[in-house]
């Protein structure tokens, strides 16, 4: 298994894309959303998050989830893939 990792600042729902040389709609791919402070390092804070959708296309995955609150805040996308 291999995965990757995108720091990206959201809000409500969101669909954003992570390059990954070699990924085809043939992997198998689950994700993951947890909030990260100012260093990167996560933690649980007030905020909840769900993953709606990971999908592996050619070169990439495109991840659609939702952060329950407001304004943005910086979370980190980690997808496992084989």
């Amino acid at each position: 298994m291999a995965s990757v990792q995108k720091i990206i600042s959201a809000s409500r729902i969101f669909t954003d894309t992570i390059d990954v040389t070699g990924v085809t709609p043939g992997n198998s791919a689950v994700a993951s959303l947890t909030e990260v402070n100012s260093n990167g390092i996560p933690f649980i804070g007030d905020a909840t998050m769900k993953v709606y959708n990971v999908v592996p296309l050619n070169n990439r995955f495109v991840v659609r989830g939702e952060v329950d609150w407001e304004p943005a805040i910086s979370i980190r996308i980690t997808v496992i893939f084989e």
